[in-house]
C-alpha cells in the first residue's frame, strides 16, 4: 500500500493526508432486506406500561412475494391488506419518516427509526429505542390514523385474564407456582381495566386529524 505524508521534508517532497477509500466507507454488516411499511389489523392490540396499543406489522415490499409486483409495487397488496381490514401506515405520519435507509455490506438495510445500530468493541449492536416507539404507537390513536378498537374487543382480552386469574386463585392454595404467579397475574387484570378506562376516556377528548 502506497504511503503520504502530511508535512514537507528536506528533499523539497510535500504528501497530502490520507483518506480512506470510498470501498472502505462504514457499512453495516447485516443482511440487505427490502423497504417495508407499518400496517395494523383491528384485531391487534396489546398491554404495554398500563396502555393499550396497536400492535404494529409490516408490509415488506420483496418483489414476488405476498402480491408485490417484480417491480416492488405494492398496489396489490395493499387492496389484500384493506380487504382483510388492515391499516397502512404511510411513512410521512412520523416527521422524516419512519424507515430508515442504511448502506450495508450486502446491499441496502431497512431499520425502523427507533432502532439504533452502533459497532460496540468491534460488534453491532442495534438497540431499540422503546419509548420512543410507544409514544408514535400513542399518536397513531390519538390523531386518527388507527381507529381505536370496539370496547366489546378489549373486553374479551380482559374476560381471557379474569378466566386466568381466577385459575390461579382456585390453584394457589395447593400450587406454588399458581400461588407465585397469582399476585403478577392480578396486577395485569387491573392494569387491563385501567388502561380501557383512560384510552376512552382520551378517544373522546382527543381531535382527530386522519388519513385524507
Amino acid at each position: 500500500m502506497a504511503a503520504t505524508f502530511t508535512t514537507a521534508n528536506a528533499s523539497g517532497f510535500e504528501g497530502t493526508p490520507a483518506s480512506r477509500p470510498q470501498a472502505m466507507a462504514n457499512l453495516l454488516n447485516m443482511p440487505s432486506n427490502a423497504q417495508w411499511w407499518y400496517t395494523h389489523h383491528p384485531a391487534h392490540w396489546q398491554l404495554v406500561e398500563g396502555e393499550w396499543l396497536p400492535d404494529l406489522t409490516q408490509m415488506v415490499a420483496i418483489p414476488g412475494l405476498n402480491r408485490v409486483d417484480k417491480n416492488g409495487d405494492t398496489a396489490l397488496t395493499e387492496v389484500h391488506l384493506a380487504k382483510k381490514g388492515a391499516t397502512v401506515i404511510p411513512w410521512e405520519v412520523e416527521p422524516g419518516g419512519y424507515c430508515m435507509q442504511f448502506a450495508g455490506v450486502n446491499g441496502p438495510v431497512y431499520l425502523s427509526k427507533w432502532e439504533k445500530p452502533k459497532l460496540v468493541a468491534g460488534q453491532l449492536r442495534v438497540t431499540p429505542d422503546e419509548a420512543g416507539y410507544r409514544e408514535f404507537r400513542k399518536r397513531l390513536v390519538v390523531e386518527g390514523w388507527i381507529k381505536v378498537p370496539d370496547p366489546d374487543f378489549i373486553d374479551v382480552i380482559i374476560g381471557r385474564q379474569e378466566r386466568l386469574v381466577n385459575e390461579h386463585r382456585t390453584r394457589a392454595p395447593v400450587n406454588p407456582g399458581s400461588a407465585l404467579i397469582l399476585p403478577v397475574a392480578e396486577k395485569r387484570l387491573e392494569d387491563m381495566r385501567a388502561a380501557k378506562e383512560r384510552l376512552y376516556a382520551t378517544d373522546e377528548a382527543a381531535p382527530k386529524r386522519g388519513r385524507k
